[in-house]
């Protein structure tokens, strides 16, 4: 029996882990993906009865995946704010870029995470405005200010 959960598991973190380390990458950057991904599947070897009552695995540790990526960039931003309050914060915005995955880094976290989620896991709407807490008829108008955002930062 242990043998064959094992199995599951291992083939759920051989299957999924490529796209969930790529979306974490993007969110986050490369440094803290795999920490995302980790989060993600520590998460759902807690959960009792994982394969039992997940009826889509891979859709569950992209939502979980994303919120965990969400947690770590507020986390970010209030200790940046953090620092600049005590006068260690940088002064120096980083300098623009014409690459699409550098204009995604800079999107909003919110924003940045729909179009990860959209784009590039083809994530139904449902499942993005699940991971991000918000209503499937906002996230039309999420999508469309981040598309125009990528728009700008590519000119």
């Amino acid at each position: 029996m242990a043998a064959a959960v094992d199995a599951r598991w291992h083939a759920l973190y051989t299957a999924s882990r490529p796209t969930l380390y790529r979306a974490a990458a993007l969110l986050v950057g490369e440094a803290e993906a795999e920490e995302v991904v980790q989060d993600a599947f520590e998460r759902a070897m807690r959960e009792p009865d994982f394969f039992g009552r997940v009826h889509e695995p891979v859709a569950w540790l992209r939502t979980v995946s994303t919120r965990v990526a969400l947690a770590r960039l507020r986390r970010r931003a209030l200790w940046e704010r953090a620092k600049g309050l005590v006068g260690r914060g940088d002064s120096e915005a980083a300098p623009p870029s014409g690459d699409l995955a550098d204009a995604v880094r800079r999107l909003p976290p919110k924003q940045r995470a729909a179009v990860v989620m959209r784009y590039y896991q083809d994530a139904p709407y449902s499942e993005i405005a699940a991971a991000l807490d918000m209503d499937v008829a906002s996230l039309g108008p999420l999508l469309s200010r981040a598309r125009a955002a990528l728009r700008e930062a590519l000119k």
